[in-house]
């Protein structure tokens, strides 16, 4: 029996939504990238700045550093009063990425709200709560929509595995990490 919801909420945030978090709970040796998207990108739907640092082209050794390991952040939109998810410009530019390279299942860090927030931008149908217990929003997600958007990142994370030189069960397991997190159903066997 799946004991996972099948829906999922993430907190929305702003800037370095998730930067102080992450300084607080790092430990020493544990590694991230944190890639921040700046508003002139968003606003000028500039995706040459994402698609050339997450390339498949980069060097081996850059690659095999990288599995869930990036933090992605937005600048500039502090001021406004929606979260990250509600504001067309950031949907569209987080859309486009995805249209032209769905890589996050490689790359997004799973420790952070990082890959949910990405989620909540390019999935056409969110629904977004006022949590009255925390005083903050809750974006929650569709089930149905999650799988679409995990799925249409596979081709890339094999290529991306291919290029790194992670092996298929090792790729396996980093793909039922990210499965875990956005809390998709168990396989059927």
């Amino acid at each position: 029996m799946n004991t996972r919801k099948h829906l999922i909420s993430a907190h929305a945030g702003k800037l370095n939504f998730e930067l102080a978090r992450m300084a607080a709970k790092a430990e020493p040796g544990e590694e991230r990238a944190i890639y921040t998207v700046t508003r002139r990108e968003i606003e000028q739907r500039d995706v040459s700045a994402f698609l050339g640092t997450f390339s498949p082209d980069r060097p081996r050794s850059e690659l095999q550093k990288m599995p869930g390991k990036v933090v992605f952040t937005v600048a500039g939109y502090d001021d406004e009063d929606e979260p990250l998810c509600a504001i067309p410009d950031v949907r569209a530019f987080y859309t486009l990425c995805h249209h032209w390279w769905p890589c996050w299942n490689y790359f997004a860090d799973l420790d952070s709200q990082s890959l949910k927030m990405i989620a909540s931008c390019i999935l056409p149908n969110i629904s977004i709560v006022q949590s009255t217990e925390r005083q903050e929003l809750e974006v929650t997600l569709r089930h149905k929509e999650l799988i679409s958007f995990f799925e249409s990142g596979l081709p890339s994370s094999a290529l991306l595995h291919t290029r790194a030189g992670i092996s298929k069960l090792t790729g396996m397991q980093l793909l039922q990490r990210v499965s875990y997190y956005l809390q998709l159903p168990e396989p059927k066997i």
